[in-house]
């Protein structure tokens, strides 16, 4: 990132690892875009203890330097010789949908903007697993939040075949996915020799598989 004017693309804590490691290559500048709106510093009302409250939260690679843009939609990637030279933008508002299931996000008309970046990092967020691939050639069941749907054991829906971590959790931590690996190594184990002497998180013995 070192002289080069750097574009980060989402406002999570991957979002402010990137504005960090390119302070400190001495980025010639980082800006940082966020899909939604800006919050509030204070914790919204109807986020009580103890839910975890969307609020503003300001790192210390954000004090280090950066510019923070909130409410913007990337549409698409502008560049010459194959190397980026800016990304296009527009600004978003957003609004309760009309059929109650969540926000709505409308493109604000006249917003739209190039900025010059050399440099850009994606830090979006995980929505789930692609479905195409190896979910749909096995055609694994998935469950409401469309990710593939496994019991107790990590068993998907279909007879030898696992899934664990992000695949069927969802975006959690890394920790989560180290250890559900290990847990469904010892499921995979037991299915293939009938039984396992490989550790576990918890009391008891796995049923015949």
């Amino acid at each position: 990132a070192s002289g080069k004017h750097v574009v980060v693309i989402g406002g999570g804590d991957t979002g402010s690892d990137c504005v960090g490691t390119s302070n400190r290559h001495r980025a010639a500048s980082v800006t940082q875009f966020e899909l939604l709106g800006q919050p509030s510093e204070e914790r919204p009302a109807h986020q009580p203890w103890p839910y975890w409250p969307m609020k503003l939260r300001t790192s210390s690679s954000h004090r280090e330097g950066v510019e923070r843009k909130w409410s913007i939609l990337t549409k698409r990637f502008v560049g010459e010789g194959g190397c980026v030279t800016g990304v296009e933008t527009v600004a978003v508002q957003w609004s309760a949908s009309a059929d109650g299931t969540g926000p709505a996000m409308t493109e604000i008309p006249g917003t739209q903007r190039v900025w010059s970046a050399d440099l850009v990092l994606l830090a979006l967020g995980f929505v789930g697993p692609e479905t195409g691939g190896v979910i749909e050639q096995l055609d694994l069941a998935l469950d409401a939040r469309r990710n593939v749907q496994t019991d107790a054991h990590y068993r998907t829906s279909v007879p030898g075949v696992f899934a664990c971590g992000d695949m069927s959790r969802g975006q959690s931590l890394v920790v989560w996915a180290i250890s559900e690996g290990r847990e469904a190594a010892r499921s995979v184990d037991h299915y293939l020799m009938g039984e396992t002497e490989l550790p576990t998180k918890g009391p008891g013995d796995l049923p015949m598989l």
